[in-house]
């Protein structure tokens, strides 16, 4: 049985200006493998509703001495749970918004001077509780920017070495980001 080509995949560049990629390799032309890993376990398909799949760009602004900066949730933040919390910079992608522009407005619109700070990709995170979490994590180098402050609803911006993270002050979920990026540097 022969595969049949796949149809272009439409969609737009950061820009807003259309990208045609033609997907028309067949598996065989693409040596596609099957994983060695596969379970052996059978688990049942499930769909996920659209209120219940956060697709998130996170920043992680480093100041290249081992520290990096996070938010404090003012009393403003539209999301109660959030108030008093430290977070990263961070936001849920808006429907057709690339990851990179996304990480990109996290920063711009949380932080005052870091307009200039341009993302750098660092990794994909995914994790499945009440709600599947598929977070487009991007590196920032704050040294490049003068001076960063928070803007409201948040009320500081501060730096913290990752080596004393005050954890029972950061949101669970940022620290769940957080701890991924550590073990992925350690591996």
């Amino acid at each position: 049985m022969r595969s049949q080509p796949l149809e272009p995949l439409r969609c737009q560049t950061p820009e807003g200006e259309d990208d045609l990629r033609i997907a028309s390799a067949s598996p065989r032309e693409l040596k596609l493998e099957e994983p060695s890993n596969r379970s052996r376990t059978l688990r049942k398909r499930t769909r996920i509703s659209e209120e219940n799949l956060h697709i998130s760009a996170f920043a992680i602004v480093d100041d290249g001495k081992g520290s990096i900066l996070l938010v404090k949730a003012g009393d403003a933040h539209p999301l109660s749970f959030r108030r008093g919390n430290l977070l990263l910079p961070a936001v849920i992608l808006e429907f057709g918004e690339w990851p990179f522009a996304a990480a990109k407005r996290a920063v711009t619109t949380q932080l005052d001077g870091a307009e200039t700070l341009e993302p750098k990709f660092g990794e994909i995170q995914s994790y499945m509780g009440s709600h599947w979490d598929l977070c487009f994590v991007y590196n920032f180098d704050g040294r490049k920017a003068q001076k960063i402050t928070a803007k409201p609803p948040y009320e500081q911006a501060s730096y913290y070495r990752l080596s004393a993270l005050p954890r029972d002050l950061i949101a669970p979920d940022h620290l769940e980001v957080i701890e991924g990026m550590a073990v992925h540097k350690r591996s």
